[in-house]
């Protein structure tokens, strides 16, 4: 009761800022609480569909356009499924505890992207792996990085937020990285024309709306320049899948690709392109190109 007394007799700025400070304080333990229960079941859901062998479909066409095409959904395209939507809805879930989630600055979906794409490409290393100490290996490498990614994502919800900053920026490191390892990825499947640009198109189209949503733009403008990015990028994946390149070449390319247009039009959303930062933009495009030429495998 005195306690209780002696707050309501602070200076009302002093209120305020006290219970602001209390509330960053719970939704902190909110998150670790739900950031911890998302990571058990997610983990534990994994395992289990480890040592359950499920029904395969398939279907397959012989050829269109010259590239040979077939569908098959086996129980490794179930896990990364179910990995995948366990991340979604738990970051969703997560980013409900947020004290500051009625003023962020664009839907929660975009807020998604990183995290269910950082588990796509996780689930898709776990169901590579055959042996049981890599794959054990993996688990473990596959929950740390989830719960970073959720975590950055938690405290980028708001500019109030404490460390924002850092975690938009890693963020956008991450969101380039991912491309790069999901562009090397999908360049490997065969009948590149017809599975690849689909494929590149979705991604590519996602990374977009991440990174171009991230400024509090107009959602109408994100949409179309995310759609013309992601066009783009797939017409790029055809025409590399008929030029005799590695995979881990390709993925580069569109990579620098995705920088460059992503750059360019953040900066004309944000009403300050101009010449030299097309320039500047460009130039760095082609020297880390130049680069990859030299050190390529």
């Amino acid at each position: 009761m005195e306690q209780q007394k002696g707050f309501d007799n602070l200076n009302p700025s002093f209120r305020i800022d006290a219970m602001v400070a209390q509330a960053y304080e719970d939704g902190t333990i909110r998150e670790r609480d739900r950031l911890s229960v998302v990571l058990a079941v997610t983990l534990t859901g994994v395992t289990l569909l480890r040592f359950v062998e499920l029904p395969t479909f398939s279907w397959s066409v012989r050829e269109i356009l010259g590239s040979p095409l077939g569908l098959t959904i086996t129980g490794d395209w179930v896990q990364v499924f179910l990995m995948m939507g366990l991340v979604a809805s738990g970051t969703f879930s997560l980013l409900q505890t947020h004290p500051d989630r009625a003023s962020r600055e664009r839907p929660f979906l975009f807020y998604l992207i990183t995290p269910t794409l950082g588990a796509l490409w996780c689930a898709l290393i776990l169901v590579g792996v055959s042996s049981w100490p890599l794959w054990l290996g993996s688990l473990v490498g596959s929950g740390i990085l989830i719960g970073l990614l959720m975590h950055l994502t938690y405290r980028s919800l708001s500019p109030r937020s404490a460390g924002f900053a850092s975690a938009r920026t890693l963020l956008n490191i991450a969101a380039y990285l991912f491309s790069f390892a999901l562009f090397s990825l999908s360049l490997r499947a065969r009948g590149r024309a017809l599975v690849t640009g689909p494929v590149v198109l979705l991604l590519s189209g996602a990374w977009a709306l991440e990174l171009l949503s991230a400024g509090a733009m107009k959602q109408s403008a994100v949409w179309l320049f995310s759609g013309v990015i992601a066009l783009q990028s797939a017409e790029l994946a055809w025409v590399l899948g008929y030029w005799p390149i590695t995979p881990w070449m390709g993925a580069i390319m569109l990579t620098l690709a995705l920088y460059l247009s992503v750059g360019v039009c953040y900066q004309y959303l944000l009403g300050k392109l101009t010449r030299q930062v097309v320039i500047e933009f460009s130039l760095l495009t082609l020297a880390v190109f130049l680069l990859v030429l030299f050190i390529r495998p």
